[in-house]
């Protein structure tokens, strides 16, 4: 038996990506896993999504599955509060077409807000989003581009599943052992 870990990071990645595309609508969004090397950035407007920190929130929790006659396995689950640093590039074109800014306010509303509780569910738990902040960037052209950013604080419960030896008889011997006198 190997060690295994449920929900993974990649898993909050793919919800939470997700939840950003049904958010805002845009089936032609790119919302993409941050930090890349030596890649460009994608077209107009995106979305780029990175774990930025992880503070513990509670002990561990072990658990074991009672209902199996011969039980091999043992569950740790963390409590662990992760933040998303959530920024959106796109300048907005007109008065219908939303950009980073609208994109930025969006998240931020409904990543507070029951909705969003709801959507993420079972993988995160919203617990705040900070408001939107405009970070300028200069990109390789020497150009401003429309960079907004949240930052979302979430609850995110991993479980390692890990190989655990269980004794379900025990064979008992007693000796009579006459006590001691202490020294």
């Amino acid at each position: 038996m190997s060690f295994a870990i449920s929900p993974n990071l990649q898993q909050a990645y793919a919800a939470l990506s997700g939840f950003i595309i049904t958010v805002l609508g845009v089936s032609d969004l790119n919302a993409v896993q941050g930090l890349g090397n030596r890649v460009s950035m994608p077209g107009e407007g995106f979305i780029l999504i990175q774990a930025v920190k992880r503070h513990r929130l509670a002990t561990n929790l072990h658990t074991y599955d009672e209902t199996d006659p011969s039980p091999t396995t043992a569950a740790i689950t963390e409590s662990i509060e992760i933040t998303m640093q959530i920024d959106c590039y796109g300048a907005q074109s007109s008065a219908e077409v939303i950009g980073a800014e609208d994109w930025a306010n969006i998240l931020s509303a409904t990543l507070r807000d029951e909705y969003g509780c709801t959507a993420l569910a079972p993988t995160l738990s919203p617990l705040y989003a900070d408001d939107a902040t405009m970070i300028p960037l200069t990109n390789a052209e020497e150009q401003y581009e429309e960079r907004w950013m949240v930052e979302a604080h979430f609850e995110f419960d991993p479980t390692t599943t890990i190989p655990q030896q269980y004794a379900n008889t025990l064979k008992l011997r007693m000796w009579d052992v006459p006590l001691q006198a202490p020294y």
